[in-house]
């Protein structure tokens, strides 16, 4: 049953996106030492230039690597808030 559950999440989301997420997290676990605001900035602005990052050097470059980097972001501020 759980492998079931655990093969149906990795089919959903790529290992690619969970990467992104777990970084956004850390990202502001680290930056909201000043307030949250700086640290959902601080993630916005880490997610984009790792995609500015991925466009100079030939890597895939996606809104959506962004996007998930800030829900890591979003998902820290929830933790954070209690």
């Amino acid at each position: 049953m759980f492998r079931s559950i655990e093969a149906a999440i990795m089919r959903a989301i790529p290992q690619d996106k969970c990467l992104h997420v777990i970084a956004g997290v850390l990202v502001f676990a680290i930056a909201h030492l000043a307030t949250w605001q700086v640290g959902i900035a601080v993630v916005i602005l880490v997610g984009i230039a790792k995609e500015l990052l991925d466009h100079f050097t030939g890597g895939d470059v996606s809104v959506w690597d962004v996007a998930a980097t800030l829900s890591g972001g979003l998902l820290g501020l929830l933790c954070f808030a209690r």
